[in-house]
């Protein structure tokens, strides 16, 4: 399997991913929610584990913005690998038929005699899917082949810009057998087990050790924070209301929950991968899983999954990490919190489930939980069909609305234009971020020239807001909006996000959220983001600040094209004229030779 995925993310995707990725830069991971998926549901749903088809779906699932995967191994005693088929493929099996050219044939019906007899098929890809009961396997769905799509992504994602931090759980299994594929394998003991270069830990630090963040990472980075978190650029360093600090009579700091946050991980430490235990079947009781320890967090240490129930209209109706009133990351604490599925509401349509599907996501990430994806969609797999599987990401977005941030090289009116005396300009030149009301308090993308009141942050506090008192263009308010010890701001979090769409929805005296006919200025609210320097390049730090990449995020793809473009014609133009130069040379050396003889012209000598 390789990484190579068969779709591509717009400027507007791309946008929202950066944009949220940066302002929860200085969030601790355990605090950011993103999305996570099963592969065993998202690719084999359909019980076919082609090498092919596996390797687009993860690659495409990747893709879209699905950062945790959800892994179930299963241990092969007969191969002794890791797989991801769920039924062990005897190497010595006889295959009594196979559909496929006679080359196939040919080499199917060439391995020795049988522990077991099985049927196979041709896949696309030329390999033989090996019939198992209810499965179609090839021999090269395994963990080695995940390894290397992980390792694809990471190579061709290697910038600051590109950079994501992922997640993967592994759910532990023992392989049935192909002469009982269907029945529940029996109980692994001694040397059946995983031992020395079988182990997950082995695996992973031979194969993919440069982009993992450890646990022991973790817990020297802990004991020192002084030497760690706090040893960088402070726009590297985690925001400290979100763990507890401890210092000793040295002033050396330390924490006993704190994590790193993710600026510090993928850019300071240039790690790319967190991975941890999930369940392991009884018949691994064997298995020993400690000394995993030092490259695979303990079971669980990464996820908290929380059991939710929803309400006819897709609300929470049990857990949520918005609790009104509090003031303190302690008494909303969203910990690693991850949901146990997304329930669908309805099967009226195709449509209709995904809005449903999709509308459940949003109210759990403004929660402060990942949606987690443990269904086939529609019954195909994200390898066949990915629009449902993208859709479902982009609902985990729990920052911006649907189609924002709009996309700013259209030369379409603005909305508020004709009904705001502050517009300054009918183009779409959409710069500057609010908060909209109207939206659940999801943003968009307004005129900065437009006037509107700001959030402001009451010091550093994560849940504490103040509404400016009077409204200002987006340059104005960031330097004199806000009342005293607060500043222009933004959520980071979708939990954040909650506190401040609920506090305004209290300043009714200013704001009016349900008059959505009226002037938008009384359901926006400005925040600390904007793409003033660089378009689609959204950063905090008010109109002045700059775009920390080097190129405009949705140009860069073709801006390295073209710069690969201008170089072959600059090489095709040195090759011609090296070629004319040494055409002319000839040219010259050849009437150097040439002798008139009786009025003729000859070249060289004449015979």
């Amino acid at each position: 399997m390789k990484f190579d995925p068969d779709i591509i993310l717009n400027a507007t995707q791309s946008a929202v991913f950066l944009s949220e990725r940066d302002v929860a830069g200085q969030i601790p991971l355990n605090f950011v929610t993103t999305s996570s998926v099963s592969l065993r549901a998202a690719c084999f749903g359909n019980n076919i584990y082609d090498e092919d088809a596996a390797g687009r779906c993860i690659s495409n699932l990747l893709t879209v913005g699905y950062r945790r995967l959800i892994v179930d191994l299963y241990w092969s005693p007969d191969e002794r690998k890791w797989q991801l088929c769920p039924v062990s493929i005897p190497q010595d099996a006889t295959v009594v038929s196979v559909s496929g050219t006679a080359t196939e044939t040919a080499t199917a019906t060439a391995t020795n005699a049988a522990q077991a007899t099985v049927t196979a098929t041709a896949s696309s890809s030329g390999s033989l899917l090996y019939e198992l009961g209810s499965y179609r396997c090839t021999t090269k769905v395994d963990l080695d082949g995940l390894i290397d799509v992980l390792r694809g992504l990471f190579q061709r994602t290697s910038t600051e810009l590109t950079a994501y931090i992922r997640f993967v759980t592994f759910n532990l299994h023992a392989a049935a057998s192909a002469s009982n594929p269907d029945e529940a394998a029996a109980a692994l003991t001694g040397d059946q087990l995983p031992t020395g270069s079988d182990t997950l830990t082995s695996i992973f630090d031979h194969q993919l050790s440069s982009y993992v963040y450890t646990p022991s990472e973790l817990a020297s980075e802990r004991a020192n924070l002084n030497e760690s978190w706090y040893e960088v650029d402070d726009s590297y360093k985690p925001i400290t209301e979100y763990f507890t600090v401890d210092s000793d009579a040295k002033g050396i700091q330390s924490t006993p929950d704190g994590w790193p946050c993710g600026k510090f991980v993928q850019l300071a430490r240039e790690k790319r991968l967190l991975v941890e235990y999930g369940t392991v079947d009884p018949q691994l009781e064997g298995y020993e899983l400690s000394a995993a320890h030092s490259l695979i967090f303990p079971a669980h240490y990464l996820s908290s999954t929380i059991s939710i129930a929803v309400d006819a209209a897709g609300q929470l109706d049990s857990t949520c990490y918005y609790v009104p009133g509090a003031t303190s990351v302690a008494e909303a604490n969203s910990s690693w919190a991850i949901s146990d599925y997304i329930p669908v509401l309805g099967e009226t349509s195709r449509n209709a489930t995904i809005q449903e599907m999709s509308a459940v996501s949003v109210n759990l990430t403004a929660c402060g939980l990942t949606p987690s994806l443990n269904d086939t969609l529609f019954n195909t797999t994200a390898a066949n069909t990915i629009a449902p599987y993208e859709q479902l990401s982009m609902a985990s977005s729990w920052a911006w609305s649907i189609s924002q941030p709009a996309d700013t090289s259209s030369s379409t009116t603005d909305s508020d234009a004709s009904s705001d005396s502050s517009s300054t300009s009918s183009t779409n030149n959409n710069h500057c971020a609010v908060m909209d009301l109207t939206l659940a308090g999801h943003w968009r993308a307004v005129n900065c020239s437009l006037t509107r009141h700001a959030a402001c942050r009451v010091g550093t506090a994560p849940f504490t807001w103040r509404l400016s008192a009077t409204a200002h263009a987006f340059a104005d308010a960031y330097d004199h909006a806000c009342p005293p010890n607060t500043s222009l701001s933004i959520p980071r979090t979708g939990v954040e996000n909650s506190f401040l769409y609920h506090y305004l929805l209290t300043q009714s005296d200013v704001l009016d959220p349900a008059a959505t006919s009226s002037p938008s200025s009384t359901h926006e609210v400005w925040l600390d983001l904007n793409s003033l320097d660089v378009t689609s390049c959204w950063v905090t730090g008010g109109p002045d600040a700059s775009c920390p990449y080097a190129a405009d995020p949705g140009e860069l793809e073709r801006r390295t094209v073209l710069v690969a473009a201008i170089a072959g014609i600059v090489i095709c133009i040195i090759a011609a004229l090296t070629l004319f130069v040494k055409c002319n040379a000839n040219r010259r050396n050849s009437r150097r030779n040439k002798r008139v003889i009786k009025g003729w012209e000859y070249e060289g000598v004449p015979s």
